[in-house]
């Protein structure tokens, strides 16, 4: 599994894919949406990070950044006790 980690002007978007593909291929969806651009700043298997541009104005100017990084075991497990701890019922069980 891979997340691709999308931060636009502050705000934070995370989704899961199958392959570093799927992810890029999201992303090159919501570049295409956004009328953005991606500059490459670390490229290797482990950390892909791409900045976001917009070229909306005269002078063209990084908006966000994307990563692209493998999402381990210890990541979910670490994502499933942050959404139980915050569960109504984990709240009822202390």
């Amino acid at each position: 599994m891979y997340t691709l980690t999308i931060d636009d002007h502050g705000h934070d978007v995370s989704t899961l894919h199958d392959t570093p593909e799927a992810a890029q291929a999201t992303l090159h969806t919501y570049l295409v949406l956004s009328d953005y651009y991606h500059r490459p700043t670390q490229l290797n298997a482990a950390h892909t990070a791409f900045e976001l541009i917009s070229l909306d104005e005269t002078k063209p100017r990084v908006i966000g950044v994307a990563t692209i990084e493998p999402y381990s075991e210890l990541d979910a497990r670490r994502d499933l006790n942050a959404v139980f701890a915050a569960s109504p019922v984990h709240a009822l069980a202390s």
